[in-house]
């Protein structure tokens, strides 16, 4: 995935005007404009599948969709489109098939020049190979689905010959009715009517589908197209900030429409590479938009690269490898953007107590009366036992339990004074963030143990809201040192 030109422009320019500062100022001289809708805030990190995961299966095909949903971890699929010749919205990356498929590669078989029947013929799995993609095609390395969409092999078993031919996007809507989806409107540059054309299709679709209306993220980079689209559609809820619209965004002007989320590449390379989520995280805390990054996924050991995209306060990253970043979220304790559990290792799922109760079912006790207690800290996980001179990761599982939005929610972890000796906290609370009915807020924290710590250690996390003393909630986790 390249870096587009057109944003470093953007950037340069922002850091030229910022001049000595790292980042524009948290609260810029407007209101905020929060989003739409809360679907997309206050969740854990998503997985976001990029094309399904490109580089583990074939990019924007159904089968990739699948199978990124079924055993590779995704929590999200993201999707690219284009118009057929015959009007109908297609999935794909690229206006040429043949980039990744056995269409011809000349002028006459672009996407708006083909029909969705012809478009069946081609094979979308052709120039697939596991670790390399379409991209690195060769000819001579394994294409181990070649030949399943034109029926010379047989299909894995629970999928179809379709699975590896070209989607129409509501071929995907109707496969994955309860799978949030992030769908581009492909903007190409010198020709806007590409996506402009999109736009009209895709406000068609989603006005049939009112239902989907808050999980389905509609975004371009072209600025032009996302205001069509919200023309069309203006009672759909979920759209990105467009590439068009970052100058303006990260200077203080907000984003129009009001997006749900800001979507930009991990890095620019002006140069310097400059990080943009620190640059973009202060406006989009103080709008409540998500921050969706996108980049290029290390071939070898990508976890460094996912704990930086984490640490620096992403809500998601549109993956190349959706089961590589599963396997990180999994090891950290990351949980599922609904705080569920993700896989085995981590602690098993917190089952919630009935309303008016507190506990862990089955064992749940009665609630005091209080009309004014929303906030509730299920668990803190964590190793029980430290050794000295390690970093050990605690997470603590917070919910609104109830109907009201909280604001400017905080986690705070302390130790008592007398055990300030025996370790370092790098971070003691977690930046504000509000927190809808039902919404779930499952953050990390680091302690640093000496080497000379001994015993055991209290490790105390505060929870509060805006609302000094109305909201305060307490939880205590003793660690022990381990034994040699």
């Amino acid at each position: 995935m390249l870096k587009r030109i057109s944003i470093a422009t953007v950037l340069a320019l922002l850091l030229g005007a910022l001049a000595a500062t790292s980042a524009p100022a948290a609260d810029p001289d407007r209101p905020a404009t929060p989003p739409p809708t809360d679907f997309w805030q206050n969740k854990n990190f998503m997985n976001m599948a990029h094309q399904g995961g490109e580089l583990e299966a074939p990019g924007n095909t159904l089968y990739a969709f699948k199978t990124a949903v079924r055993y590779r971890g995704a929590d999200t699929l993201e999707m690219d489109s284009y118009v057929s010749a015959d009007g109908v919205l297609m999935v794909t990356h690229d206006m040429k098939p043949s980039g990744t498929s056995n269409a011809p590669n000349d002028d006459d078989h672009e996407i708006r020049d083909l029909t969705l029947a012809e478009l069946k013929q081609y094979d979308f799995a052709y120039k697939f190979t596991p670790g390399k993609g379409h991209y690195g095609y060769t000819g001579t390395d394994d294409y181990p689905f070649r030949g399943i969409a034109t029926g010379d092999l047989d299909p894995p078993a629970g999928y179809t010959a379709n699975d590896f031919r070209i989607a129409t996007f509501e071929e995907v809507l109707e496969a994955f009715p309860d799978t949030p989806i992030n769908v581009d409107m492909k903007n190409r540059s010198g020709d806007p009517s590409v996506a402009l054309e999109a736009a009209e299709k895709l406000a068609a679709i989603m006005n049939a589908h009112p239902e989907r209306s808050e999980d389905v993220i509609v975004a371009s980079f072209g600025q032009a197209a996302v205001e069509k689209f919200h023309e069309l559609a203006p009672n759909h809820k979920a759209l990105s900030g467009s590439e068009d619209a970052t100058l303006g965004y990260v200077t203080g002007l907000p984003l129009t429409p009001t997006p749900v989320a800001v979507q930009p590449p991990d890095t620019f390379n002006l140069p310097p590479v400059v990080r943009t989520v620190p640059i973009l995280k202060p406006l989009a805390d103080y709008d409540g938009f998500a921050i969706h990054v996108w980049g290029d996924d290390p071939d070898v050991n990508p976890d460094p690269f996912y704990a930086q995209i984490v640490d620096e306060g992403a809500d998601g990253y549109f993956t190349q490898r959706p089961s590589a970043l599963h396997q990180y979220l999994c090891e950290t304790g990351v949980r599922r953007p609904d705080g569920s559990q993700r896989c085995a290792l981590q602690a098993p799922d917190v089952v919630p107590c009935p309303d008016g109760t507190e506990g862990e079912a089955p064992t749940c006790t009665p609630i005091p009366p209080d009309p004014e207690a929303a906030l509730k800290v299920y668990s803190v996980t964590g190793k029980s036992r430290f050794r000295a001179g390690k970093s050990p990761g605690y997470r603590v599982l917070l919910q609104n339990i109830g109907d009201a939005r909280m604001d400017r929610t905080k986690v705070c972890l302390t130790v008592p004074k007398r055990q300030h000796h025996k370790v370092r906290l790098p971070r003691r609370c977690t930046p504000p963030r509000n927190i809808g009915p039902g919404g779930v807020f499952n953050p990390r924290f680091k302690i640093e143990t000496r080497k000379k710590a001994g015993g055991g250690v209290d490790l105390e996390f505060k929870v509060t809201t805006a609302d000094a003393g109305r909201q305060t909630v307490n939880k205590t986790l003793k660690i022990k040192r381990a034994r040699k």
